[in-house]
């Protein structure tokens, strides 16, 4: 089977994205295809949009797509979606409905179509998004679409108004780097991008910790295992071992949120200057005061790394991969969601199809079977 992640399709995704994905169809025409999270992103493009014009709308301006789909769907070749952070409404019950009256499908189109909220496993095989086990993006449950993560909150607070979609890429840098760089990526513009991130900064601040509200979402989520567990074809263990796997959200905690967003470095810059300007203004003391509190904590938020982030969250989907194997039995771990890719022993990642890096091109996975054991080759479709 062809395993792809993160199209992160829009109706604002140029054209190219997916062109690439049609001609991918055409490219395996006789193997199933499983989208391995965030085929759409709803959260950029539309994230107060009701889901089903939120699909209409992305698959009319991308029509390759919408046919290519068609066409092997109602030939019975089967198409797996499975939810990510950015299209969480993929699993619910009105999705498979939707997408069959927008794609068109016949009788059999509609039965080889699959939309899963979670995870898809198939002959050893164990494929999800992988944003679960990142706390920046981890839901309150991945079967519940309700309160949206730190990482959706800024998707759709900031990257949905600002349409500064560089830094969905990059967003394990440093905020200080990121606003150097919008002021390259988008010119004139840059001031109210880093407004917009500021607003959302504080907005997600304002709802983390104690005003976190997810909490209720986890015991509801719970009491669905049993029956997802059929639908998956898997014990019901095992849906309890995987979301017992999962990553804390960051924004349980109001220090973890604070501190992921550096406001820290904020606080200390901002006592820095406050302290410069009042020692230029003839108030040394009180200047000298500031000045010592910002140093004091700029060193100490830098003593804990200048970025104290990047390839968090590489590591945390690759020491889950190697839980879930372990628990569950899996023999081959596919997750996409990091944007990076990955392929050893027992775990492989998508790397993302819309953001490819240098040649060969975009990246993509074929799942064979030797000797009944699952296999992952790493191919590429010229970008």
């Amino acid at each position: 089977m062809i395993v792809l992640g993160d199209l992160h399709l829009t109706r604002f995704t140029k054209a190219k994205v997916g062109l690439a994905f049609a001609d991918l169809c055409e490219r395996h025409p006789d193997e199933p295809i499983v989208v391995a999270g965030d085929f759409f992103d709803l959260s950029t493009d539309a994230p107060r949009a009701e889901r089903a014009a939120a699909i209409e709308g992305v698959l009319a301006v991308h029509e390759p797509v919408r046919r290519a789909l068609g066409r092997r769907l109602d030939a019975g070749q089967p198409v797996v979606l499975i939810g990510g952070n950015h299209d969480a409404d993929l699993g619910q019950n009105d999705v498979g409905p939707i997408l069959a009256k927008v794609l068109r499908l016949g009788a059999e189109g509609r039965a080889a179509l699959r939309c899963t909220p979670w995870f898809w496993r198939h002959r050893g095989v164990h494929l999800e998004h992988g944003h679960l086990y990142d706390p920046d993006n981890a839901p309150g449950h991945p079967l519940i679409v309700g309160e949206p993560s730190l990482g959706v909150h800024f998707s759709a607070e900031f990257i949905h108004p600002t349409g500064a979609h560089r830094y969905l890429q990059n967003n394990d840098e440093t905020p200080l780097k990121l606003f150097l760089s919008s002021f390259q990526w988008y010119g004139r513009r840059a001031p109210y991008v880093i407004y917009r991130y500021f607003h959302a900064a504080f907005a997600a601040l304002a709802r983390s910790g104690p005003l976190y509200r997810a909490h209720h979402e986890s015991e509801r989520g719970s009491d669905l295992h049993a029956h997802y567990a059929i639908e998956a074809g898997v014990p019901a263990s095992v849906v309890d071992q995987l979301f017992a796997a999962r990553a804390p959200s960051t924004l349980e905690s109001l220090p973890a949120t604070f501190a992921r967003l550096y406001l820290d470095r904020v606080v200390a810059t901002l006592l820095l200057t406050g302290g410069l300007a009042c020692a230029t203004t003839g108030r040394p003391v009180t200047g000298g005061t500031l000045g010592t509190l910002g140093a004091l904590l700029m060193g100490t938020s830098w003593l804990a790394g200048h970025n104290r982030y990047r390839g968090n969250v590489v590591d945390h989907l690759t020491r889950s991969a190697r839980h879930i194997a372990a628990e569950t039995g899996a023999e081959l771990v596919v997750f996409g969601h990091t944007h990076r890719e990955a392929l050893d022993e027992g775990y492989a990642n998508t790397g993302a199809f819309a953001f490819p890096g240098p040649a060969p091109g975009r990246p993509y996975l074929r799942i064979g079977w030797e000797h009944g054991r699952p296999r992952a080759e790493r191919l590429y479709l010229a970008a």
